[in-house]
Protein backbone atom coordinates (compact mmCIF):
# COMPACT_ATOMS: atom_id res chain seq x y z
CA UNK A 1 0.00 0.00 0.00
CA UNK A 2 2.83 2.40 0.87
CA UNK A 3 4.48 1.78 -2.51
CA UNK A 4 1.20 2.34 -4.35
CA UNK A 5 0.65 5.65 -2.53
CA UNK A 6 4.17 6.86 -3.36
CA UNK A 7 3.80 5.89 -7.03
CA UNK A 8 0.34 7.45 -7.26
CA UNK A 9 1.49 10.65 -5.60
CA UNK A 10 4.56 11.01 -7.80
CA UNK A 11 2.61 10.30 -10.98
CA UNK A 12 0.04 12.89 -9.92
CA UNK A 13 2.81 15.46 -9.39
CA UNK A 14 4.28 14.69 -12.81
CA UNK A 15 0.93 14.96 -14.57
CA UNK A 16 -0.05 18.25 -12.89
CA UNK A 17 3.40 19.79 -13.33
CA UNK A 18 3.57 18.75 -16.98
CA UNK A 19 0.11 20.13 -17.75
CA UNK A 20 0.77 23.50 -16.09
CA UNK A 21 4.22 23.90 -17.56
CA UNK A 22 3.21 22.86 -21.07
CA UNK A 23 0.47 25.48 -20.99
CA UNK A 24 2.99 28.09 -19.83
CA UNK A 25 5.47 27.05 -22.52
CA UNK A 26 2.84 27.28 -25.27
CA UNK A 27 1.72 30.73 -24.12
CA UNK A 28 5.29 32.07 -24.24
CA UNK A 29 6.38 30.73 -27.62
CA UNK A 30 6.15 34.20 -29.12
CA UNK A 31 8.14 35.75 -26.30
CA UNK A 32 11.77 35.50 -27.42
CA UNK A 33 13.18 36.37 -24.00
CA UNK A 34 11.38 33.47 -22.32
CA UNK A 35 12.95 31.04 -24.75
CA UNK A 36 16.32 32.54 -23.97
CA UNK A 37 15.92 31.64 -20.29
CA UNK A 38 16.10 27.96 -21.11
CA UNK A 39 19.28 28.62 -23.03
CA UNK A 40 21.19 30.43 -20.29
CA UNK A 41 23.84 27.93 -19.27
CA UNK A 42 21.55 24.91 -19.68
CA UNK A 43 22.12 24.49 -23.43
CA UNK A 44 25.49 22.95 -22.68
CA UNK A 45 26.97 19.78 -21.28
CA UNK A 46 27.40 19.71 -17.53
CA UNK A 47 28.91 17.81 -14.62
CA UNK A 48 28.08 17.90 -10.94
CA UNK A 49 27.60 16.24 -7.57
CA UNK A 50 24.25 15.67 -5.87
CA UNK A 51 23.63 14.04 -2.50
CA UNK A 52 20.77 13.22 -0.19
CA UNK A 53 18.88 10.35 1.42
CA UNK A 54 17.39 7.12 0.13
CA UNK A 55 14.38 5.55 1.83
CA UNK A 56 13.34 1.99 0.86
CA UNK A 57 9.70 0.95 0.63
CA UNK A 58 10.34 -2.64 1.77
CA UNK A 59 10.06 -3.05 5.55
CA UNK A 60 12.88 -5.62 5.69
CA UNK A 61 15.17 -3.18 3.91
CA UNK A 62 14.25 -0.52 6.48
CA UNK A 63 15.53 -2.96 9.11
CA UNK A 64 18.92 -2.99 7.40
CA UNK A 65 19.61 0.68 6.93
CA UNK A 66 16.44 2.72 7.13
CA UNK A 67 17.14 6.06 5.47
CA UNK A 68 20.62 5.96 3.98
CA UNK A 69 22.94 8.72 2.72
CA UNK A 70 23.53 8.59 -1.05
CA UNK A 71 26.11 10.39 -3.17
CA UNK A 72 25.93 10.73 -6.97
CA UNK A 73 28.30 12.09 -9.61
CA UNK A 74 26.46 12.86 -12.83
CA UNK A 75 27.05 14.15 -16.34
CA UNK A 76 24.52 16.02 -18.48
CA UNK A 77 24.67 15.65 -22.26
CA UNK A 78 22.67 18.43 -23.90
CA UNK A 79 20.54 17.37 -26.88
CA UNK A 80 18.44 20.53 -27.35
CA UNK A 81 17.55 23.70 -25.38
CA UNK A 82 15.06 21.66 -23.33
CA UNK A 83 16.32 18.05 -23.49
CA UNK A 84 19.27 16.47 -21.63
CA UNK A 85 20.56 12.93 -21.30
CA UNK A 86 21.86 12.31 -17.78
CA UNK A 87 24.32 9.57 -16.84
CA UNK A 88 25.30 9.04 -13.22
CA UNK A 89 26.95 6.71 -10.74
CA UNK A 90 26.27 6.70 -7.02
CA UNK A 91 27.23 5.02 -3.78
CA UNK A 92 25.42 3.99 -0.59
CA UNK A 93 26.69 1.99 2.37
CA UNK A 94 25.10 1.09 5.66
CA UNK A 95 25.38 -1.38 8.51
CA UNK A 96 22.37 -3.07 10.11
CA UNK A 97 20.44 -6.27 10.64
CA UNK A 98 21.17 -8.95 8.00
CA UNK A 99 18.74 -9.16 5.11
CA UNK A 100 19.78 -12.76 4.60
CA UNK A 101 18.28 -14.49 7.66
CA UNK A 102 19.21 -17.84 9.17
CA UNK A 103 18.26 -19.59 12.46
CA UNK A 104 21.96 -19.88 13.35
CA UNK A 105 22.35 -16.09 13.43
CA UNK A 106 22.66 -14.43 16.83
CA UNK A 107 21.98 -10.85 17.85
CA UNK A 108 25.62 -9.96 17.31
CA UNK A 109 25.44 -10.67 13.58
CA UNK A 110 25.46 -7.41 11.62
CA UNK A 111 25.57 -6.98 7.87
CA UNK A 112 27.28 -4.30 5.81
CA UNK A 113 25.47 -3.47 2.59
CA UNK A 114 27.06 -1.53 -0.25
CA UNK A 115 24.95 -0.35 -3.18
CA UNK A 116 26.24 1.20 -6.42
CA UNK A 117 23.48 2.56 -8.70
CA UNK A 118 24.40 3.36 -12.32
CA UNK A 119 21.77 5.30 -14.23
CA UNK A 120 21.01 6.78 -17.63
CA UNK A 121 18.03 9.10 -17.99
CA UNK A 122 16.37 11.54 -20.33
CA UNK A 123 14.88 14.72 -18.88
CA UNK A 124 12.68 17.52 -20.18
CA UNK A 125 13.30 21.05 -18.84
CA UNK A 126 10.70 23.78 -18.44
CA UNK A 127 11.37 27.48 -17.85
CA UNK A 128 9.54 29.15 -14.95
CA UNK A 129 11.26 32.50 -14.34
CA UNK A 130 13.40 34.90 -16.34
CA UNK A 131 15.37 36.58 -13.57
CA UNK A 132 16.97 34.76 -11.90
CA UNK A 133 16.69 31.86 -14.38
CA UNK A 134 14.64 29.11 -12.76
CA UNK A 135 13.02 25.99 -14.11
CA UNK A 136 11.69 22.52 -13.47
CA UNK A 137 12.59 19.19 -15.04
CA UNK A 138 10.92 15.79 -15.22
CA UNK A 139 12.46 12.60 -16.52
CA UNK A 140 12.70 8.85 -16.64
CA UNK A 141 15.36 6.25 -17.32
CA UNK A 142 16.88 2.86 -16.63
CA UNK A 143 19.43 1.85 -14.03
CA UNK A 144 21.69 -1.01 -13.07
CA UNK A 145 22.26 -1.57 -9.35
CA UNK A 146 25.19 -3.56 -8.02
CA UNK A 147 24.84 -4.63 -4.39
CA UNK A 148 26.86 -6.63 -1.86
CA UNK A 149 26.08 -7.83 1.65
CA UNK A 150 28.80 -8.94 4.05
CA UNK A 151 28.19 -10.57 7.41
CA UNK A 152 31.62 -10.99 9.08
CA UNK A 153 32.61 -14.63 9.57
CA UNK A 154 29.22 -15.78 8.23
CA UNK A 155 28.56 -15.00 4.57
CA UNK A 156 29.31 -12.59 1.74
CA UNK A 157 26.92 -12.23 -1.21
CA UNK A 158 26.61 -9.95 -4.22
CA UNK A 159 24.39 -9.38 -7.22
CA UNK A 160 23.09 -6.90 -9.75
CA UNK A 161 20.03 -6.19 -11.83
CA UNK A 162 18.36 -3.61 -14.07
CA UNK A 163 15.45 -1.41 -13.04
CA UNK A 164 13.68 1.85 -13.89
CA UNK A 165 13.12 5.24 -12.29
CA UNK A 166 11.07 8.45 -12.53
CA UNK A 167 12.14 11.84 -11.20
CA UNK A 168 11.20 15.51 -10.91
CA UNK A 169 13.11 18.50 -9.58
CA UNK A 170 13.94 22.22 -9.71
CA UNK A 171 16.82 23.91 -11.56
CA UNK A 172 17.95 27.34 -10.29
CA UNK A 173 20.87 29.12 -11.94
CA UNK A 174 23.05 30.91 -9.39
CA UNK A 175 25.03 32.49 -12.22
CA UNK A 176 25.68 31.72 -15.87
CA UNK A 177 26.74 28.07 -16.08
CA UNK A 178 26.30 27.24 -12.37
CA UNK A 179 23.01 25.77 -11.19
CA UNK A 180 21.48 24.38 -8.02
CA UNK A 181 19.43 21.26 -8.76
CA UNK A 182 17.15 19.17 -6.57
CA UNK A 183 15.62 15.79 -7.31
CA UNK A 184 12.87 13.50 -6.05
CA UNK A 185 13.35 10.09 -7.62
CA UNK A 186 11.24 6.93 -7.51
CA UNK A 187 13.37 3.78 -7.94
CA UNK A 188 11.91 0.41 -8.95
CA UNK A 189 14.53 -2.31 -8.48
CA UNK A 190 15.05 -5.84 -7.19
CA UNK A 191 18.50 -7.45 -7.01
CA UNK A 192 19.17 -11.20 -6.89
CA UNK A 193 21.95 -11.87 -4.37
CA UNK A 194 24.04 -15.03 -4.55
CA UNK A 195 27.05 -16.81 -3.11
CA UNK A 196 27.66 -20.43 -4.10
CA UNK A 197 24.34 -22.24 -3.75
CA UNK A 198 22.79 -19.44 -1.71
CA UNK A 199 20.27 -17.29 -3.56
CA UNK A 200 17.91 -14.60 -2.26
CA UNK A 201 16.42 -11.34 -3.63
CA UNK A 202 16.52 -7.91 -2.00
CA UNK A 203 13.96 -5.26 -2.90
CA UNK A 204 15.61 -1.90 -3.49
CA UNK A 205 12.54 0.01 -4.67
CA UNK A 206 12.28 3.29 -2.82
CA UNK A 207 12.40 7.06 -2.88
CA UNK A 208 15.50 9.26 -2.99
CA UNK A 209 15.61 12.99 -2.30
CA UNK A 210 18.82 14.74 -3.39
CA UNK A 211 20.24 18.17 -4.13
CA UNK A 212 23.54 19.55 -5.38
CA UNK A 213 25.43 21.75 -7.80
CA UNK A 214 25.80 21.34 -11.57
CA UNK A 215 28.38 23.19 -13.67
CA UNK A 216 27.47 23.66 -17.34
CA UNK A 217 30.39 24.32 -19.66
Amino acid sequence: MKLILYITGLCFMLIISSSVLLADENSSKNDESSVEIVRIGSSADGIGIIMGVYSPFHKEMEGIYGKSFILNVQHSLNMSPTIDIISSIGYMRKEGNPYYDDPSFVSGNRSKISIIPMEISIRKKYSLMKSPPRGLFIGTGINYIRASEKIPDVISTSGGNFGTHLFIGPQIFLRDGLAFEGEIKLLMNEVDMKSGNIRYPITLSGLSIKAGIMWYY
